[in-house]
């Protein structure tokens, strides 16, 4: 099946690997690009900090080129939203990494259920992004846990042309569209509107990878989109196993 990857390239590059190995054809239209400001979380981490949480691998990017001013840091306990991003931690180098089911709701739960990492003197560092969802940081002052965030990466959209969009979406149409988020399945409608690639991605499936990012598949193509049972791309593939066999 020929199928729309719409993750940033690194993260998406590695989706394609995946799908290539089960006998798809992958088309990668990457319609957000990272800028990190790793300068900004180093010093970030340079204040008191009982742990650390993640919701982005991108987060974990921004720390790359830190070298030995990150060292120090790495003993602390960090909390991933889900596999891929404590994947990434556990690259970086981070030592004790609690790993939550891939959305801001379990992970506020897991900080809640080891908040005795915490107190006024050292919050929780959420080493954020923008854009962001609010949840998980109206969770945690819901829960009462001190923190503070940082935005140390922005996720900026990449310029799509009517070209690109036209191949890839259809010459020839798309079997399958994968969702990640809340802003890429925005950015895509709002660059293949029903108005012009109504016919194109009449008979495509769209999978995403939450009940959310569904909610925002225009009616005209509902009735081929699905939600991944948990927000993951394994839970993703599963859908996908299931449509094609694979």
């Amino acid at each position: 099946m020929r199928i729309v990857v719409t993750r940033p390239q690194r993260s998406g590059e590695r989706t394609a690997a995946k799908l290539e190995a089960l006998g798809h054809e992958p088309v990668l239209l990457p319609l957000f690009h990272p800028v990190h400001h790793g300068e900004r979380a180093v010093a970030a981490l340079s204040d008191p900090a009982g742990a650390i949480a993640v919701t982005s691998a991108e987060a974990l990017h921004a720390l790359a080129t830190s070298g030995e001013r990150l060292a120090p840091h790495l003993s602390k306990p960090l909390f991933a939203v889900g596999e891929a991003t404590a994947e990434a931690a556990e690259k970086t180098g981070f030592e004790q990494i609690f790993t939550a089911s891939g959305d801001a709701v379990s992970l506020t739960a897991l900080v809640t259920q080891h908040r005795a990492f915490l107190t006024e003197e050292d919050p929780l560092l959420y080493l954020a992004g923008r854009p962001r969802g609010t949840v998980f940081e109206e969770g945690l002052a819901a829960a009462v846990i001190p923190f503070r965030a940082i935005d140390c990466y922005e996720m900026l959209p990449s310029p799509i042309s009517e070209p690109m969009l036209k191949t890839t979406l259809a010459e020839p149409a798309a079997d399958v569209v994968l969702l990640y988020s809340s802003e890429a399945a925005r950015a895509f409608f709002r660059h293949a509107s029903a108005e012009k690639y109504g016919a194109a991605l009449a008979a495509t499936k769209f999978i995403c990878i939450s009940r959310n990012v569904l909610s925002l598949v225009p009616e005209i193509f509902r009735a081929n989109a699905r939600a991944a049972e948990e927000p993951s791309e394994a839970a993703m593939f599963k859908l996908l196993r299931r449509d094609s066999g694979t």
